[in-house]
């Protein structure tokens, strides 16, 4: 792998999305940021890609966070804190609504915009080694409304307010119960479960799953009744190819061949 601080390796349908800077445990600079949307937009808009996992370059860390050698720099004046928030918010959303499923896969420490970062992920799949915190306390920092509510959905108001005012550190196990972590593997399974899982995902149908997540999307803002689109979305599937290779594979007693 080269020195590039985001590294992009695509394997057939999977596309992987490395955070590359383990001298610093990950911590995300401005130019990362920058990276992640450019990147993923890319993948996004690659019909080949059928997933997309996020992962740190080895075993020690998924993110420690963005960059706090940055901050005097980057908060330096109202000007400049509001152009770096611009350039995280565009990394966040460029992730949130990327186009296929997205998997975390969490090593080591996911701490602050690291854990932000793998928020916005569909899935996150965890190894025993993984350990969270969102420590803006430490820092005097006011976390972003949308990264808050991300947290609150999975984890609850209570929990969400014990880690974000309490810096609270949350090891795998208690990630998992509580609804941070999707999946938690033995650190020797972790990878081949994952990526075992996106290639599965490849394999099915990319209509339904398109639609699980404008779906979700709806749901996590706000919505409590079909919109007009997912209305569409369910109208349509029995006249979609999708449904009638489905259909037609499970009468013959064969796998279905989802393009």
């Amino acid at each position: 792998m080269t020195g590039r601080p985001i590294e992009t390796i695509i394997d057939g349908p999977i596309a992987t999305l490395v955070l590359n800077r383990p001298t610093k445990k990950n911590a995300l600079s401005e130019a990362m940021w920058c990276e992640i949307a450019y990147q993923t937009a890319a993948l996004s808009n690659n019909p080949s890609i059928k997933a997309l996992i996020v992962r740190g370059v080895d075993d020690s860390a998924f993110s420690a966070g963005a960059d706090i050698a940055e901050f005097d720099r980057v908060h330096e004046s109202p000007e400049t804190a509001g152009a770096y928030r611009e350039v995280v918010d565009t990394a966040f959303d460029a992730l949130t609504t990327f186009s296929k499923p997205t998997i975390a896969m969490i090593q080591g420490v996911c701490f602050g915009g690291g854990c932000a970062l793998s928020l916005c992920c569909d899935l996150r799949y965890s190894d025993d080694t993984a350990s969270f915190c969102i420590p803006p306390a430490k820092l005097g920092l006011i976390y972003s409304f949308n990264e808050t509510k991300r947290l609150a959905d999975l984890v609850g108001p209570s929990k969400a307010k014990e880690m974000l005012m309490g810096a609270y550190v949350v090891d795998s196990a208690e990630a998992q119960r509580i609804g941070l972590v999707t999946r938690l593997f033995d650190s020797r399974d972790l990878v081949e479960e994952t990526y075992d899982f996106a290639r599965n995902l490849a394999e099915l149908s990319q209509a339904t799953i398109g639609a699980v997540k404008v779906m979700m999307s709806e749901i996590a803002s706000g919505a409590t009744s079909a919109s007009a689109i997912s209305h569409d979305l369910v109208d349509a599937q029995f006249k979609s190819r999708d449904y009638l290779e489905g259909r037609r594979a499970f009468l013959e007693k064969r796998k279905p061949n989802f393009i």
